[in-house]
């Protein structure tokens, strides 16, 4: 089931100014999402009555947020468009795709019936009354109840996995079924499917077809607990998300979860969520949360169940993705149990268990850090150092408020850039790997450490007269020396606005892969009178940066001068990934000195690398990952075959682990299998990886130092004694 998706900030602080100052001074930039609150205290919903027929439908509340929604989209959004018959056709197939995403409950009998409704939408939306979407929802609940009752019959099948039988998990191809009879075809094989794949994880039939039961009457039950706000809510995203991945709809319930989103401090595992389909979906690891400090859950991996200390395992596959929150919720110091499918793994692998304890998440634990790499060279060494930062974070409101210590990126750096130029370090890598993004001014200041004066970022609205320049005012530097700044897809927003401008100037090289592309600022604004107990809100992009140099962030994110070799560019990731995100586009630049850096020298660095990486046994454990990964997400379709789904599930662990322990061997660490993996980590346990990265960051830095070093010897024995 679908919720809502990516929208697009990280939990610390305001989003946006007013409509009339385009953006405030606390701007609050970021990647991730929908329940970023990072899973914070509660605790896991009960059974609740069954919402009647009756109580489905319109109310005056309901018809006022339809009515302000539309004036906002029209006139507060970046790219308004025009409410017509073909805006009616998608959000019509927008919705009933949040309803029925794998084509398994409607049939091509219920879509012709519905087809009536194809181009009146926008009429009705403007009108304020949208019925239609709750007549739409209930024969979906009638569905729904009539493929459970054939689903819970099949799970008790005897089932031949003897058999030369396969399904299709390919959704671009899925298409309607034309009678019942047809659809629950589809549900044999799916629920057979399920079954294979718990008998893989070694799962007794019985407890399989009880754990099957659960699911999917759960499921039934919580579309049935959906009150009419909720419904509404599905409705309306499918309406607004036509005007980008980041304008969303919020019923009082989400926009009370967006307000906590805005918390310094997070109780939980420390993981933002979203829905991709049926499945909770990791979107981002929070830095200093358990669910980093465990190593063992990643972006990407797909939550399939959750149990509380000591009971049983739930299912979660089909949930809305708030009533997987409120499951994972939990107080301090309490145990939470995931069942997790790795986003690395092929389809139809089976999931591993894990157990988090539940964490105050600080911001001290996002906090930037120092650390130094050793670049050997002959007999000698060189000292580089790493600045690490995990978001552009500030607490500046708190202490305004009389509360602690102030802390904030750009003061945090300048501290650390303090004992940078005391060191004998030879030059300095920025680490922004990961990072969501954050405050732009922290952006913009942080920027300014690094440059003597100048714009950073340019702000436009919808209007032509909507522009701001937000520029370092202040010609100190505190750093002027060699310097790198590291990129990856998860690189967004404030980061974005930060390599950005460093690669404008020429001032920094970048370094990594292309990253998120997240180049829009979104403004949340309230729907009802304040006195209105059941506030909505509607968030909606209302302007887009661009670097001084007049390119857009959105879409094709920082493109590095320097592409690390450590595995293929997943073009399905990241803001270029939504249909419907806005295109790149491009504005007049600022005023500024531009720099660059030659491009012969960029081709001698990255030929230098190339040479390093394919030598590299970690850079050659990460393509051969990353070719992993790539080749799972082209696999359409999957084998029920018992033998046969169990022969490819070991060829491809066996070949990961052989390539974790080819890697092992080069560095002198014995082989480990699926059961002494975990208790056998590679040196530095979860730094590992960052040190692999941070050592080639380095290893480049001082190839530019050194071509820089024979340039002015050459120079100076070119130059006549005077």
């Amino acid at each position: 089931m679908f919720m809502f998706t990516k929208i697009l900030t990280l939990p610390m602080g305001k989003l946006a100014g007013s409509s009339r100052n385009l953006v405030s001074r606390s701007l609050k930039l970021g990647l991730i999402a929908s329940i970023s609150f990072s899973i914070t205290a509660g605790t896991a919903f009960a059974d609740v009555t069954r919402v009647t027929d009756a109580e489905l439908t319109m109310d005056k509340n309901l018809s006022y947020d339809l009515h302000s929604t539309l004036y906002w989209l029209r006139f507060g959004h970046y790219s308004p468009k025009e409410l017509d018959d073909e805006y009616s056709s998608r959000i019509f197939d927008s919705y009933i795709k949040v309803l029925d995403p794998n084509k398994v409950y409607f049939t091509q009998e219920d879509m012709d019936g519905f087809e009536k409704y194809r181009t009146k939408l926008d009429d009705l939306i403007k009108k304020r009354d949208v019925e239609v979407a709750f007549d739409i929802f209930k024969l979906y609940r009638q569905r729904l109840d009539e493929r459970t009752e054939t689903i819970l019959s099949l799970i008790d099948t005897d089932f031949d996995f003897t058999k030369s039988e396969s399904i299709n998990i390919d959704r671009d191809t899925y298409s309607w079924s034309q009678n019942t009879k047809a659809v629950n075809a589809k549900w044999y094989k799916r629920i057979k499917n399920d079954t294979l794949q718990q008998l893989m994880a070694k799962t007794e039939i019985e407890e399989i077809r009880a754990n099957l039961k659960r699911r999917y009457n759960r499921q039934r039950d919580v579309i049935y607990q959906l009150k009419s706000d909720e419904v509404f809510e599905w409705f309306m995203n499918s309406f607004t998300r036509d005007h980008g991945p980041h304008t969303t709809y919020m019923s009082h319930v989400t926009a009370e979860n967006f307000e906590i989103s805005m918390s310094l401090q997070l109780t939980g595992i420390g993981a933002a969520l979203t829905t991709d389909e049926d499945y909770t979906v990791v979107n981002r690891i929070i830095t200093g949360g358990p669910a980093e400090k465990s190593n063992a859950i990643k972006a990407e991996d797909k939550i399939v169940a959750v149990g509380q200390e000591g009971k049983e395992m739930i299912n979660v596959i089909g949930w809305r993705l708030m009533d997987v929150v409120q499951m994972i919720r939990g107080d301090l110091g309490t145990k939470v149990r995931l069942d997790v499918l790795s986003g690395a793994n092929a389809p139809g692998s089976p999931p591993e268990r894990l157990e988090l304890v539940r964490d105050l998440i600080k911001l001290d634990d996002q906090a930037v850090k120092l650390s130094t790499i050793e670049v050997p060279d002959g007999e000698n060494k060189h000292n580089y150092s790493v600045i690490s930062i995990p978001s552009f974070y500030s607490n500046a409101d708190q202490v305004r408020n009389g509360g602690g210590e102030f802390v904030a990126t750009t003061h945090d750096v300048n501290q650390l850039l303090k004992d940078v130029n005391a060191s004998d370090s030879e030059g300095l890598i920025l680490d922004l790997r990961g990072n969501g993004g954050g405050y732009l001014n922290e952006a913009v200041s942080l920027t300014g450490l690094f440059i003597d004066q100048g714009p950073v970022v340019q702000v436009v609205g919808s209007r032509a007269n909507q522009r701001q320049v937000h520029r370092d005012r202040d010609s100190k530097v505190a750093y002027d020396g060699p310097l790198v700044v590291l990129i990856d897809r998860y690189s967004a927003s404030a980061s974005e606005i930060f390599a950005g401008a460093l690669q404008d100037y020429g001032r920094a090289l970048i370094v990594g892969e292309r990253s998120f592309g997240k180049g829009t600022v979104q403004y949340p604004k309230s729907l009802r009178d304040r006195n209105n107990e059941r506030k909505s809100k509607i968030k909606f992009t209302n302007a887009q940066f661009f670097r001084i140099s007049g390119s857009s962030t959105q879409h094709r994110g920082v493109v590095p001068d320097l592409v690390l070799n450590d595995g293929e560019e997943d073009t399905e990731f990241g803001e270029r990934s939504y249909d419907n995100a806005l295109p790149w586009s491009k504005t007049e630049a600022a005023k500024y000195v531009p720099g660059s850096f030659d491009q012969t020298i960029l081709n001698a660095l990255s030929a230098k690398h190339l040479d390093r990486s394919e030598k590299s046994p970690a850079f050659s454990l990460l393509r051969k990952n990353s070719e992993r990964v790539m080749s799972n997400k082209n696999i359409k379709s999957l084998s029920l075959n018992l033998d046969e789904r169990q022969l490819e599930r070991d060829q491809r662990e066996s070949d990961s682990m052989g390539n974790l322990n080819q890697y092992r061997a080069s560095l002198g660490l014995e082989a480990v299998n699926e059961e002494t993996r975990k208790d056998n980590p590679l040196p530095d346990e979860d730094e590992h990886w960052n040190i692999v990265y941070h050592a080639e960051a380095a290893r480049i830095l001082h190839d530019y130092n050194q071509r820089n070093k024979n340039v002015i010897t050459k120079t100076l024995e070119s130059t006549p004694n005077s």
